[in-house]
């Protein structure tokens, strides 16, 4: 008899993850305590609000609670969620900042190694556990704790920001059909992006054509997507990333005989290097690849719209 796969908790970090926030700038003179403090902005990453449209759908409420837990302090948070989700932050669960940090006074104002502690959420909510949670965060000095709980993203920096706004800059101002996002005005070949999102599990079908030749900004959260589509009918979330589940079929077991090959048989140093190997997954292609052409479909299995809303 089949074992129904419990509810997942998935713990999102903020700045870096979700979005990029500016440093903090002074206008007028330079001295101590002189000049005024500009408002730092934020900018949502790339295809945020088909994220939050995913996992506050109805459907996807069935199965997954969603939380926020954020180093910045809570005026920060408050400012963060309010440019990015407004009146969609009532969903989550909770909404944590530094102060659940567990931080001394004397290192809460300062810039110091913050760590999250999957027991303090597994606390306050006892139905969850390792078994249950993903923490979806670029650091992952900040997840040492629970490593196998931990999907790491790339950050989502300046540099990248300034890339996405080229490749809106550069695509064609003619909106796509029915609300589509835009296409690129030198798109890659539909059958080369086709057969790269096909090149590594033969099992997933092939995304929408409109997709496939959209621009190309960051497409983190659309992996993010087609791995919260896989964990939701895994019964262990923590064993599931032990074995390998954040690489795309084929690479887990690269990964280990490359670890075989080069002398390291022993079993502990065969998953040391596939712990490695899945904390950096978005180096890989054809993984995260794998992982958008998951989420798309998903999406599209929903309505919702796949939309990157990258604008200045």
């Amino acid at each position: 008899m089949s074992t129904q796969a419990p509810r997942k908790l998935l713990v999102l970090d903020l700045n870096g993850t979700l979005l990029l926030r500016s440093k903090r700038t002074r206008s007028g003179p330079s001295a101590p305590n002189q000049g005024i403090t500009r408002s730092r902005l934020v900018h949502p990453r790339p295809y945020l609000g088909t994220f939050k449209e995913y996992i506050f759908h109805p459907s996807t409420k069935k199965w997954l609670d969603a939380m926020v837990w954020s180093s910045a302090q809570p005026h920060s948070v408050a400012d963060m969620l309010n440019h990015c989700f407004g009146q969609q932050q009532r969903e989550f669960l909770a909404i944590w900042a530094r102060d659940t940090l567990g931080l001394p006074p004397s290192l809460y104002h300062k810039k110091t190694q913050t760590t999250k502690d999957l027991a303090k959420p597994w606390a306050t909510f006892p139905e969850h556990s390792h078994r249950t949670t993903l923490l979806l965060d670029d650091s992952a000095r900040k997840a040492h704790l629970h490593p196998h709980n931990h999907v790491c993203v790339r950050e989502y920096l300046a540099e990248t920001r300034r890339h996405d706004l080229e490749v809106s800059q550069s695509s064609s101002s003619t909106p796509a059909p029915s609300g589509k996002p835009r296409k690129a005005s030198k798109p890659k070949s539909k059958n080369a992006h086709a057969a790269e999102l096909a090149s590594v599990d033969t099992s997933i079908d092939t995304p929408p054509d409109w997709f496939l030749s959209s621009p190309k900004y960051d497409e983190t959260l659309l992996a993010v997507v087609g791995i919260l589509e896989t964990v939701k009918s895994e019964t262990d979330v923590a064993e599931w990333i032990r074995g390998g589940g954040l690489l795309a079929a084929g690479v887990a077991d690269t990964v280990v005989e490359q670890a075989t090959d080069s002398g390291l048989g022993a079993l502990a140093n065969q998953m040391a290097a596939l712990n490695l190997a899945q904390e950096v997954w978005f180096n890989s292609e054809a993984t995260v690849n794998h992982w958008v052409g998951r989420g798309v479909l998903a999406l599209e299995a929903l309505q919702i719209p796949v939309v990157a809303g990258v604008r200045r």
